[in-house]
């Protein structure tokens, strides 16, 4: 069996998109698929940095020249040629809305198509994407018919049904089976795990911060997407106790996680959310707010507690679980027993079983 990849970014750019579809592919190659990713020679900030072609960990990647490009979407006219040079016997395509699925969507190759849930607020992306999402969900939303599609939650599972008409079938994202096993320590601090940019609200949880008065640490760990600045000149100007670390490794992240005393994860919508899994996993109770994703890796009074999308709200939050010793308990239980939905351990093996049912 060969299967290839097609994803905007790849590692060693950083996301959950990028996390989800590393663990798959190197999932493959263990149990003998030969796998290719093709994805774009660019960063998220269109740099040209990388190898044409490698391997990482025995996944060939194939990184495209990118003709133009804007935000996280690029077009190369060298897609299609990439594809029928490799003669896939499944083509897995990542990521709604991007070039790569309408110009794969009438190839006759046995193609999967996983979303990830891109349905964010305007007050996350700004509106002229809003203005190019709607268009594309209005205009292009047939081309979900030319897939099989895998939904990661059953919130997205709804919403691809009953505003595209599509049937899918359900895997969620996992997480190493390594975080189940560390020993976490209540730490003095709260975290914030991810880019530093609008969609993710990161705003807001300064603000709720600044509210709340709380004595604890806030930490924010993640790269730099254009906001890292203003965080940092609004927490001097009111000499908030805020530490943002930059970009971390994979070993400073695990060690964030372990030591912190919860998560907070201000995105109003989010797809998924991994990082709220990781935390879980390690018994820590974590912060949401909005819809979307979140609500199903960390459901309200079972693994986190759920704010509005407002700093007092926030604040509100931020203040019970920082001081609430029974509500810390009983959401540090539930977050560690809801994780074990989410070992790859579990997960990965449904990926084979798709890719040999679409097969036949």
């Amino acid at each position: 069996m060969k299967v290839v990849y097609v994803s905007p970014f790849y590692h060693p750019v950083k996301g959950g998109v990028e996390s989800v579809v590393k663990r798959v592919a190197e999932y493959m190659v263990q149990n003998g698929v030969e796998t290719y990713v093709v994805t774009y020679n660019r960063d998220r900030l269109s740099k040209n940095v990388f190898s044409e072609k490698d391997e990482v960990n025995k996944v060939i990647v194939m990184r495209l020249p990118v003709s133009f490009s804007w935000s996280h979407g690029s077009y190369s006219p060298k897609l299609k040629e990439a594809l029928r040079s490799l003669k896939p016997d499944i083509v897995h395509v990542h990521v709604w809305r991007h070039p790569h699925v309408f110009q794969l969507a009438k190839e006759k190759y046995r193609k999967i198509l996983q979303p990830h849930s891109p349905f964010y607020l305007p007050s996350q992306v700004g509106v002229v994407t809003y203005i190019y999402y709607k268009i594309i969900d209005t205009f292009m939303g047939s081309t979900f018919k030319n897939y099989k599609v895998v939904s990661m939650t059953p919130h997205e599972q709804k919403f691809l049904e009953e505003k595209f008409g599509v049937t899918s079938y359900l895997i969620p994202n996992g997480i190493d089976d390594k975080y189940y096993n560390l020993n976490s320590e209540r730490g003095d601090y709260i975290l914030y795990l991810g880019r530093i940019s609008r969609e993710k609200n990161i705003m807001t949880l300064i603000k709720a911060y600044k509210i709340s008065g709380l004595k604890d640490k806030l930490v924010l760990a993640g790269p730099d997407n254009g906001l890292a600045r203003k965080v940092i000149e609004y927490s001097k100007r009111y000499n908030l106790n805020v530490d943002y670390k930059g970009e971390v490794s994979e070993e400073e992240k695990i060690e964030l996680l372990r030591k912190c005393k919860f998560l907070v994860n201000p995105s109003p919508y989010e797809g998924f959310g991994l990082t709220l899994v990781e935390a879980e996993a390690m018994g820590k109770p974590t912060v949401i707010i909005g819809e979307g994703g979140q609500l199903y890796a960390a459901p309200p009074n079972i693994a986190s507690l759920k704010a509005e999308n407002n700093p007092e709200s926030l604040a509100k939050v931020l203040v019970t679980i920082a001081n609430d010793e029974d509500i810390y308990n009983k959401l540090s239980k539930g977050a560690r027993d809801w994780a074990e939905n989410f070992r790859w351990s579990k997960i990965l093996p449904s990926y084979l079983e798709l890719y040999k049912e679409i097969l036949g």
